[in-house]
């Protein structure tokens, strides 16, 4: 037996299996949820490469899984990462419990969780972009709702995704068919420029950001934040793997620079945008976009690897908090714009909660899960350049200013507002937004209890040098 066969062949069938079922909610949601826990404890004690003994039965559960003359390869370095997104993925589900999701999130966003894991242990690594592309795909029928229409923004994220990992196959093909040594300077050009424009499509790198906000805007709130998590997360590494195996790339051109200023565009343009936006779903779109920024600046610093690592785990918590509350009240609104959610709060008081503290928290409010690693990062930035340090936290009180006004709407409205009891939230789902409300604390006044976790999962991975 081999490790990928367990977390990813496994999983992949089980997504599969689900769809079939996809009209039992219920049970659809609970065996994914098994399935992510089984799969997260598993990675969490199994050591790959060591014979284990369980009564009678001795196996060795083997690394490599050859795949029509490629392979996908699961170490002992890669169980921490397992750990965290298959959690992740629980986390998730679990909401799917206590908000109406479409039918097809759970099945496909367990295949979609899958398969990006595989794009991470893909050998050769270039193969992940074919992955990502798969991943987009089961993206797109869980952002269109069966039957419906197509918005311009699914549109747009399909489009920019595909041409960013053509961009990226064609980098592929020329690293293989040419010398792309520092002193072939022709070929580096050629090779980075492809990259570029592969991974500003990918990620939606300033200019070509535009279907963030757009898809945010009209498509289900929490699907949208899983796919956003899910799929930055793993670009980001997928970048960061590339950089590390190809140091030509930092020391022939100005590649951290220019990640470093494009980093400081994008949250200043999200922070602005959010600072004057009128549409809740939007502003999740503009914190995604400073989220980001703060990304492309991490991996330009010198300890870029572990900071990108310890962004994971408060990005997936203010996401997944911020998805749920909004979803709470997508259901009993339907619109996002500041006129059709004033006084919300006063119906939902934790719904309210959970929207404007995981949206402080992205924004690096102090005591929330994202401040110790935002401090962090705009510490280390100062030392290397002053300058774009002061315009990233202006980009963050932009952001923050955003999430004023959001509060400033939510809870206005006469003293004398009636509060249904049929109108207020579940009790199951404010206490699981209550929990993500509790964590979002506790990651931020006790960030050392997390730290050691996160910053295990870059053992091994040669840190950027600038």
């Amino acid at each position: 037996m081999s490790s990928p066969v367990i977390w990813i062949v496994f999983p992949l069938i089980v997504s599969i299996v689900l769809i079939f079922f996809n009209r039992q909610r219920l049970l659809t949601v609970i065996l994914a949820i098994s399935t992510t826990l089984l799969l997260a404890v598993l990675a969490w004690q199994l050591e790959i490469g060591e014979v284990i003994i369980v009564g009678s039965w001795v196996f060795k559960i083997d690394d490599l899984l050859p795949v029509m003359g490629r392979g996908l390869l699961i170490t002992n370095a890669d169980r921490p990462k397992l750990v965290l997104f298959f959690m992740v993925a629980a986390f998730w589900f679990f909401g799917a419990l206590v908000v109406d999701v479409p039918r097809l999130f759970v099945p496909l966003g367990l295949g979609t969780i899958t398969v990006l894991m595989a794009a991470l242990t893909v050998e050769p690594f270039i193969y992940a972009a074919l992955l990502i592309e798969i991943a987009v795909l089961a993206s797109v029928l869980m952002l269109t709702p069966l039957g419906g229409k197509v918005g311009p923004g699914v549109l747009r994220f399909l489009t920019y995704q595909t041409l960013g990992m053509l961009f990226i196959l064609l980098a592929g093909w020329f690293l293989t068919g040419v010398d792309t040594g520092t002193e072939n300077i022709k070929a580096v050009v050629q090779v980075a420029t492809f990259l570029g424009f592969g991974f500003a499509f990918l990620l939606g790198i300033f200019p070509l950001h535009s279907w963030i906000p757009m898809l945010s805007k009209e498509s289900h709130p929490y699907v949208v934040s899983f796919v956003f998590a899910t799929l930055l997360s793993v670009g980001t590494l997928f970048g960061l793997n590339f950089i590390n195996r190809y140091p030509w790339l930092q020391e022939t051109l100005n590649t951290l620079d220019i990640l470093r200023f494009l980093g400081v565009m994008m949250i200043i343009a999200g922070g602005a945008w959010a600072a004057f936006q009128r549409h809740l779903g939007s502003m999740l779109g503009y914190a995604l976009i400073v989220e980001i920024g703060r990304t492309l600046i991490v991996i330009s610093l010198p300890s870029g690897q572990m900071l990108s690592y310890a962004l994971l785990l408060p990005r997936f918590l203010s996401l997944g908090v911020w998805a749920l509350a909004l979803t709470v009240l997508w259901e009993h609104s339907n619109k996002f714009h500041f006129s059709s959610v004033q006084g919300m709060a006063r119906k939902f008081p934790i719904a309210g909660a959970g929207v404007i503290l995981a949206h402080f928290s992205l924004a690096g409010f102090p005591l929330l899960a994202g401040f110790p690693i935002y401090l962090t990062l705009w510490e280390q930035l100062s030392n290397a350049a002053s300058f774009a340090a002061f315009w990233s936290i202006l980009g963050s009180v932009g952001l923050m200013a955003g999430g004023l006004r959001s509060l400033a709407v939510l809870v206005m409205g006469p003293e004398d507002l009636p509060w249904p009891e049929e109108e207020r939230e579940s009790i199951f789902a404010r206490i699981l937004i209550l929990v993500g409300i509790v964590m979002l604390f506790v990651m931020g006044l006790f960030p050392q209890w997390f730290l050691t976790m996160l910053t295990s999962l870059s053992m091994g991975v040669e840190t950027l040098t600038p």
